[in-house]
């Protein structure tokens, strides 16, 4: 081969290496941006870029808001019928230790109360790998990591009142278990905001002086309460429990009948059974009641588990009781 040839055949091999290596690298970068915009990360959310939320449809929406650094999730369910004209009451479902916002949903059944009776009902998710939510003295990783659930819940009311035709003298809260806890610190530190909240299978804590872990409402507040006498996790009769100091579940009663000046005698139905026992206490500032229920046979799960229409029973009350004054 002439010298000359050589060096073409130098030059031609050079040339397709090159064409080979800008081809590979061609393909690395495609696939690098396919990637990144095929597996690129949700946005965190429309709350968290200031920007408003749009509800198209009716049914469940996920979303998530940044609360003091951590990004927290949330489920809002629109009901069949809204037009963005009529404001609506607005429910807001705590579950929970160990539970979601869908396992809530489908054990207490409120999305399918919401769409009948045409509220806005939202499940907020608890912090943790085992969610659980920070109710003052109980319980988990919200509770050890002082996490700030009553800001989680205050931010998410804004950001749905901005986003949502609500009513605002009609939100409200309810909770089960860690949840239930929860909602009476809410009720407590929230005041201004809830109408009434509903507690099931869960109390309000203690100190060891004997003092109630839980602030004094600035305004009143209507409650309904559901407790099993059965229940071991979170005592009927108070004492300690997971970690914590419960108080009983009649001065959970007595400390909102009290802060909400109702009458000093209660009203007491029991049924035909026995089996329930029903324990109202009237007259409270701007028309706030206090209800207690107490499922005599019921033990920790009463929600489905006793044939007592809870949900039906929490929506009636909350229908009752807009906040006034």
């Amino acid at each position: 081969m002439s010298e000359k040839a050589e060096k073409n055949a130098k030059a031609s091999i050079k040339k397709k290496m090159f064409l080979l290596i800008m081809s590979g690298v061609t393909i690395v970068l495609i696939t690098v941006i396919a990637s990144l915009l095929l597996n690129k990360p949700e946005s965190l959310t429309n709350s968290e870029l200031s920007e408003k939320v749009v509800y198209n449809r009716p049914g469940n929406y996920n979303l998530s808001l940044k609360v003091n650094g951590l990004i927290r999730n949330y489920w809002v369910h629109v009901p069949l019928g809204y037009d963005d004209k009529t404001p609506l009451p607005l429910v807001i479902v705590l579950h929970w230790w160990g539970g979601n916002s869908k396992s809530v949903e489908e054990y207490t059944g409120f999305s399918y109360k919401a769409d009948r009776e045409k509220f806005i009902v939202i499940y907020p998710q608890g912090a943790g790998s085992d969610p659980t939510w920070n109710a003052g003295f109980c319980c988990g990783q919200s509770f050890q990591n002082r996490i700030n659930d009553v800001e989680f819940i205050r931010k998410i009311v804004e950001r749905t009142q901005a986003d949502l035709k609500i009513d605002s003298k009609r939100i409200y809260v309810a909770g089960v278990s860690n949840g239930g806890m929860m909602a009476h610190r809410l009720g407590a530190e929230l005041s201004e905001i809830f109408a009434a909240i509903a507690v099931v299978s869960g109390s309000i804590g203690k100190y060891s002086n004997g003092r109630l872990v839980i602030a004094n409402p600035s305004k009143p507040v209507s409650v309904i309460i559901f407790h099993g006498k059965k229940d071991l996790l979170v005592p009927y009769a108070g004492g300690e429990s997971i970690g914590s100091l419960f108080a009983s579940v009649n001065e959970s009663v007595l400390f909102w009948a009290r802060a909400n000046n109702c009458s000093k005698t209660p009203i007491i139905e029991t049924s035909s059974n026995g089996r329930v026992v029903k324990v109202t206490y009237t007259g409270g500032l701007n028309g706030t009641e206090v209800v207690f229920y107490t499922i005599t046979d019921g033990e920790h799960d009463i929600w489905n588990s006793t044939g007592i229409p809870i949900t039906d029973l929490i929506w009636d009350f909350f229908k009752k009781h807009p906040k006034t004054g």
